[in-house]
């Protein structure tokens, strides 16, 4: 459950795409996009207060030219020299127009000498507004009354050429996208760093749990904040209830075992002493009981967390099996080599002895005395391969080994007990049991597990 607890975090808390990659995504998204608006905000501000800026500098040229009128006759006239300057100066970019009520022009600055200025459409109220070529205009139409109590209406028009407006708008549009690229930067990279930093309790407690999985440690043992502390708290209590409850478990399971083999031995001595002809058939009886007393013996001690254990050195365990059964097979021993890589087993070193020993034993038991165990490692499986020199193992019989759900007392004595507990603990660990025949001449079993 803690190697579960692991795995999930790992895939959804550290990977790219997990809760940490999407709030470093959505940062990366958000950021530079509220930014972005603020930037246009603060233009349009910034535009829209030139512009005002703009036509209130043409109305005050209009008032001055409106000043500088005087009209007559139904005729106007205008100074040579206005009190504004620019008006006066070809090409400075300020123009001043006249027209009349139906729009005929009637007067224009000197500064329009060379330039076809075009007077926009104007109507009865003062205007402000940009002209089809581009030009600044403020319009104001007045109504003039002569001495002789007649009334002629005059439109005055200032037009500006928006190149003051373009050129402030462009410099602080340049140093408001430039400052804004570079706080969202320096925001970002200290959105990272705060993640990181803030985050890093998660990636303590991962560097932990793979501690405790590769048997390093029993528990969590680290400092993490008030936050973190009660999953941490109840992750170590688990592992100690777990811990705790496996032990026990196989405290009773081997009281339970000692209880029943003690009354066995003395049945087997009975059974040695007695005369009669059932002896065979009691003797074999008890070899039974205490076939099936390991078997569910070693089915019910099977760990199902085996990650969580330190990892046990594969060829030493295979040596100390294979120079224990030497002695026991003394009489038909010829050879017990052990080849391939010094791998590791992740799991009980008690289920792996159970396994080896008892395909070792049968492959001594039933071969003629030539054994041989290969270690390798294919991909992310681990491979063992137990062969003897006996006769092997028919195609009947090995799909027999290999049915599922076998139960133990179904079986006839000698003849299946020890692969049933073998497949039983290989299913605990997902697993897998090969039978083939081996280069020797008997039986070749080969066993599939998991590397993680």
């Amino acid at each position: 459950m803690t190697v579960r607890f692991r795995q999930i975090f790992n895939r959804h808390l550290l990977h790219p795409n997990s809760l940490t990659g999407r709030l470093r995504l959505a940062s990366g998204l958000l950021l530079p996009l509220i930014m972005g608006l603020t930037a246009l905000i603060i233009e349009q501000a910034f535009s829209n207060s030139l512009e005002a800026s703009t036509r209130e500098r043409l109305r005050l040229q209009t008032y001055v030219l409106l000043g500088a009128a005087e009209a007559g006759g139904g005729t106007l006239w205008m100074p040579p020299v206005l009190q504004e300057p620019r008006f006066g100066q070809p090409g400075s970019g300020l123009y001043g127009l006249v027209t009349s009520d139906s729009g005929e022009l009637l007067w224009r600055s000197p500064s329009t000498l060379g330039l076809s200025v075009e007077p926009p459409q104007s109507g009865q109220e003062q205007q402000f507004g940009r002209t089809p070529s581009d030009l600044f205009y403020y319009s104001y139409p007045v109504v003039w009354e002569t001495e002789d109590g007649r009334e002629t209406p005059f439109t005055f028009i200032s037009l500006e050429i928006p190149t003051v407006y373009k050129a402030e708008l462009s410099s602080f549009r340049m140093h408001l996208w430039g400052g804004l690229g570079l706080l969202a930067l320096l925001l970002l990279v200290a959105q990272g760093t705060i993640l990181r930093w803030g985050l890093n309790p998660l990636n303590r407690m991962a560097d932990d749990l793979k501690a405790i999985e590769q048997g390093r440690a029993d528990r969590l043992s680290g400092t993490y904040p008030e936050e973190v502390s009660p999953v941490t708290t109840n992750l170590n209590l688990l592992l100690e209830g777990e811990q705790r409850q496996r032990q026990r478990y196989r405290n009773t399971l081997s009281d339970l075992a000692h209880s029943l083999k003690t009354p066995l031995a003395v049945l087997r001595n009975q059974a040695d002493s007695e005369q009669s002809s059932d002896r065979d058939t009691l003797a074999e009886q008890i070899d039974r009981m205490d076939q099936i007393i390991s078997h569910q013996l070693g089915r019910a001690t099977t760990t199902s967390i085996h990650h969580l254990l330190k990892p046990v050195d594969l060829i030493a365990i295979i040596k100390r099996i294979g120079n224990a059964l030497e002695k026991v097979y003394q009489s038909k021993f010829k050879s017990f080599d052990v080849e391939g890589s010094a791998l590791q087993f992740k799991g009980d070193e008690r289920d792996l002895m159970e396994i080896l020993g008892n395909l070792i034993d049968n492959a001594f038991k039933y071969g003629n005395g030539q054994v041989r165990v290969t270690v390798s490692q294919q991909q992310e499986t681990l491979l063992i391969a137990v062969e003897d020199d006996g006769n092997g193992v028919s195609e009947q019989d090995s799909d027999a080994i290999q049915q599922r759900g076998t139960r133990a007392d179904s079986l006839e004595p000698g003849q299946g007990i020890g692969l049933s507990v073998v497949r039983d603990i290989l299913n605990g660990y997902d697993g897998q049991l090969e039978v083939s025949r081996s280069e020797l001449g008997g039986a070749q079993f080969q066993l599939k597990l998991p590397l993680n």
